[in-house]
């Protein structure tokens, strides 16, 4: 969304224009009056982050989100990071003192180690354009440099330009390779960027066509992805939104996993590509390990020990940069067959993000609570409602203790217990899953299973 900036009339005085065209105008006549201020966060452990200027939020970030533009009053100010720890208490990640100028953005990005983070501010003066933009650039990946090098769609790399080299932190401002005298901003319209190490000519990002479209400062940060890809690069645009366009390397691997969800039968799942054909033999209640394959779109089949179920040729699609969960299970005719979900690619160590999967289908529904020490079912913060059979939600939890309690609601008001675990730790940088699932040993005939 865009704010209050971006409301001011458009309609300026033949004088102004002149003015602005012999590259003098007061900030009085500017389009931009005022001060604005935006946060960026690239810091690939950190936890949902918020801006506060003095006493007063501006909003907050996840990893690779920003916060909106807010218009402020120029002048010296207290800025201040805060994220809010499992206790809803507001902590202090880092403050520091500002100035803020009148027709200029402040861009404030959090890269680093989240525990002793790196503040970057760019600044700069905001400008009215037309069909052009400006383009600046950084890198956030630690101990890595990159050179920046752009060509229009299409184009290959050997035909693409070096803008300049990035360092982590370090901001440049980008030339448009065929700029002219009077304009020397980039023409709107659509580029492919791509990334190698310094001084080489191994392409070791690409993107896909990036749509340039508004006249308007950008900016490019480098970044790692987090989540289970952690070593896949992605390009993200700030410019005066909260919408971050983010851009995988369209050469990016994937990965994938299975759960075997059969309480007495182990079985073999084997998936199938171009060049891909692995097998993996896992046992009851097994999830197995992650696999590393190229993106594109494969072949899926599976056979119990005692081969007396099977599926062939389910296809899984994998695209750049994916991680996906397959869990197999029976379906309502006792058929084996499969669901798959997609992992989270944020962060895991503040915050969790869960994925939970119903396998039971004896009843239409099933509520999840995610119940801490000073809770009961009704008072949990956290918790999904009416979850159907063979479906997945996904929900994200701070790092914390919780039992997790399954109940069926027959919307007269009679709950029915499934399963309530013992209290268990979410506090692992890891992908959690978690399984509601038929169990003969269970004195419910039902056990939640938590698998990291």
């Amino acid at each position: 969304m865009y704010f209050k900036a971006l409301s001011v009339p458009l309609l300026v005085s033949a004088s102004v224009l002149a003015l602005a065209g012999c590259g003098g105008s007061s900030s009085d006549d500017s389009v931009y009056p005022s001060a604005y201020i935006q946060f960026y966060n690239g810091s690939p452990n950190s936890a949902d982050t918020d801006l506060y200027l003095g006493d007063t939020e501006l909003g907050g970030a996840a990893y690779g989100d920003a916060s909106g533009l807010s218009t402020v009053d120029a002048g010296d100010a207290t800025l201040a990071l805060k994220r809010t720890d499992a206790n809803d208490k507001v902590v202090e990640v880092m403050s520091k003192s500002i100035t803020l100028s009148e027709s200029h953005k402040s861009l404030f990005m959090l890269i680093g180690d989240y525990e002793a983070p790196t503040l970057v501010e760019h600044k700069f003066e905001r400008q009215e354009l037309t069909d052009h933009f400006i383009l600046y650039a950084m890198s956030a990946v630690e101990s890595a440099n990159y050179d920046l090098y752009m060509a229009e769609a299409g184009a290959p790399f050997g035909d693409a330009n070096k803008i300049d080299s990035l360092s982590f932190g370090d901001v440049i401002e980008g030339k448009y390779w065929d700029a002219d005298s009077a304009n020397p901003n980039w023409d709107s319209g659509d580029y492919v960027v791509f990334l190698t190490e310094p001084g080489k000519t191994e392409v070791i990002y690409e993107s896909p066509t990036i749509k340039f479209s508004y006249d308007t400062e950008y900016t490019m940060v480098v970044r790692q992805s987090a989540g289970t890809s952690q070593n896949n690069l992605s390009v993200d645009l700030i410019i005066n939104s909260t919408t971050i366009s983010s851009y995988k390397d369209v050469r990016a691997g994937a990965q994938y996993r299975v759960y075997n969800s059969l309480e007495e039968q182990g079985m073999t799942v084997t998936v199938k590509g171009t060049d891909t054909d692995n097998q993996d033999a896992l046992s009851s209640r097994e999830l197995g390990e992650f696999h590393s394959v190229r993106y594109g779109d494969y072949q899926i089949s599976a056979v119990t020990a005692d081969s007396t179920s099977t599926f062939n040729n389910r296809l899984l699609t994998l695209n750049q940069g994916d991680a996906k969960t397959v869990v197999v299970y029976l379906n309502k005719e006792d058929k084996l067959t499969t669901l798959a979900f997609e992992e989270s690619d944020l962060p895991q160590v503040y915050e969790h993000e869960l994925n939970v999967v119903n396998l039971v289908k004896d009843y239409a529904n099933v509520d999840i609570y995610f119940v801490r020490q000073d809770e009961t079912v009704e008072t949990a913060q956290y918790k999904i409602k009416r979850l159907g059979f063979a479906n997945s939600e996904d929900i994200t939890l701070p790092s914390d203790y919780f039992e997790i309690i399954a109940l069926h609601d027959d919307n007269s008001g009679n709950q029915t217990l499934l399963y309530r675990t013992e209290t268990l730790a979410i506090d692992e940088a890891v992908n959690y899953m978690v399984s509601i699932e038929p169990d003969v040993s269970s004195a419910s005939g039902y056990r939640v299973a938590l698998l990291p």
